[in-house]
């Protein structure tokens, strides 16, 4: 489905897509930082990506650690990939509220995260179910934030790939992994890069 195509839906089920999106390119996201995990042990093979940890904390973590130590003379590439992950990170974070918290359209007035607020039409509740004061986190969220969310898991996606690519040496990923990158609704990303191909 186009994104132009979300607002014929009602809110209800605009939110279904929306959140089936999410889940989508957080496994697309998951996927690209298990393939940098790879290719940081010089591995390209699917049994190598089955082989990274489970846990997305713990992957990050050795994906950063192994990064640290790449040999690569350029240290904006150093500092890309290193930046790379750290982003990619952020927007796995992000994304772990709208794949874990209950999401809601209406709540009790006493849960209200702002009662100054208006809540706009189609807005939504997340209520993080599991916290350490015993009472439920809750913040308001719009359609916008939540599609915000896809199109930086997809650009994050694309980072992470562009790192694979130059590590592995297609030379060709570098200006996307410089470059300034916007993810798109379909899963694809656009970039800009205006620096030197290199320092040579």
């Amino acid at each position: 489905m186009e994104l132009s195509q979300l607002e014929t839906l009602d809110h209800s089920d605009q939110w279904t897509v929306v959140r089936g999106r999410i889940a989508e390119g957080s496994i697309e996201l998951d996927a690209a930082l298990r393939g940098l995990h790879a290719q940081l042990r010089g591995l390209d093979t699917r049994e190598a990506l089955l082989a990274a940890p489970q846990n997305w904390a713990n992957l990050a973590g050795q994906c950063r650690t192994m990064s640290a130590c790449a040999p690569v003379a350029d240290r904006r590439i150093h500092a890309a990939i290193g930046a790379a992950i750290d982003s990619a990170s952020a927007a796995y974070d992000e994304r772990n509220r709208f794949m874990h918290d209950l999401l809601v359209a209406d709540i009790d007035d006493e849960l209200l995260p702002d009662a100054e607020r208006i809540k706009q039409e189609g807005d939504r509740y997340l209520l993080r179910l599991v916290s350490k004061a015993g009472v439920p986190g809750v913040s308001v969220v719009t359609l916008d934030e939540a599609i915000g969310v896809v199109l930086t898991l997809s650009a994050e996606t694309w980072r992470l790939r562009a790192a694979r690519g130059y590590l592995a040496g297609r030379t060709t990923w570098r200006s996307l992994l410089l470059g300034a990158v916007q993810g798109e609704w379909d899963g694809t990303a656009n970039w800009t890069y205006d620096g030197p191909e290199s320092d040579d």
